[in-house]
């Protein structure tokens, strides 16, 4: 598969682009004139399924995480099979966000593109607005271009192109950057920055990691990527008690004022995020389970 890619990437690089809009962004793609498939290796944006990244901030007064991951699913979007990619956004330890975004890779080049979004806002775990979503085909949608298969720095083009609701466009400033995460160095990274006409004042600003995918946006830095099963229903990694949140720390120690805290794990369910805390008094276990606003879901010995 790499082996097809590379050799594809030397002979044409991007033909989707044809020609710039007035505000120097490409906002046109030959889509039509190539085989789309809902599978297949983009460095920076795979649809192979089971494949995961984590991306957060934990400050003292809260955190935020966002899983976004590959699902089995695909959908036909615009008479083209597409992959769903799940973006799944948890703010103080509740669900706020589900959007199911649709991608499609042309064949013959690898590059990937962007075929609209479901989108579910939540409040107290209800639905509560659908803002952003489109589609390519409905009401003068059309694809855009998500990720390139051969990324050049100035390299400026439209992802979404759904005018009224969803504009996005993106701009490479950087494709051989040097990342620093929580587990080491990530080289050769890819910088983007985002914004849209629809929202002339907000900017956000994006880098992407060969093999792993996004690592960073706009302050959720990576803190785990890989591959999963669909029968594995929450991802979990490990922190030091340090960056916990001041809430469910102090919350520990209320129920154990003499524990030593051993081990810290950030669980991220379908419907919430917490923190699995190991903790001992002497020789003996507790396991509690708290959440950023101090709800305690478990507090037993082990």
């Amino acid at each position: 598969m790499k082996s097809k890619l590379l050799i594809t990437a030397m002979l044409v690089v991007i033909p989707a682009f044809v020609s710039a809009g007035e505000d120097g962004y490409q906002d046109s793609f030959t889509i039509e004139s190539y085989t789309m498939t809902s599978t297949g290796e983009n460095r920076f944006w795979g649809l192979e399924p089971g494949r995961f990244v984590v991306l957060g901030n934990m400050e003292s007064d809260g955190s935020e995480f966002v899983i976004i991951s590959v699902l089995e699913d695909t959908e036909m979007v615009d008479g083209v099979e597409t992959r769903v990619i799940e973006e799944r956004e948890f703010e103080n330890s509740k669900l706020v966000e589900i959007s199911r975004n649709f991608f499609a890779m042309a064949e013959e080049t690898g590059d990937v593109f962007y075929f609209g979004e479901d989108v579910d806002y939540y409040e107290d775990g209800e639905v509560v607005a659908h803002d952003g979503e489109w589609r390519a085909g409905v009401d003068g949608a059309r694809a855009g271009l998500y990720m390139p298969a051969s990324p050049e720095v100035g390299m400026k083009y439209y992802m979404e192109v759904a005018p009224g609701a969803a504009m996005d466009r993106a701009e490479i400033f950087d494709t051989n950057a040097t990342v620093e995460w929580r587990k080491g160095t990530l080289e050769n990274c890819l910088v983007v920055t985002e914004s849209s006409p629809l929202e002339p004042d907000d900017e956000s600003y994006k880098r992407y990691a060969p093999d792993v995918g996004m690592i960073y946006d706009d302050g959720l830095a990576l803190l785990k990527h890989g591959s999963r099963f669909p029968s594995e229903h929450y991802i979990e990694f490990r922190i030091a008690e340090e960056q916990m949140p001041t809430i469910p720390r102090d919350i520990v120690y209320e129920l154990h004022p003499t524990g030593v805290i051993k081990e810290v794990k950030v669980e991220l369910h379908q419907v919430g995020a917490r923190y699995a805390i190991e903790t001992f008094i002497g020789r003996k276990q507790w396991d509690v389970e708290v959440t950023d606003d101090g709800e305690v879901l478990r507090n037993k010995p082990d």
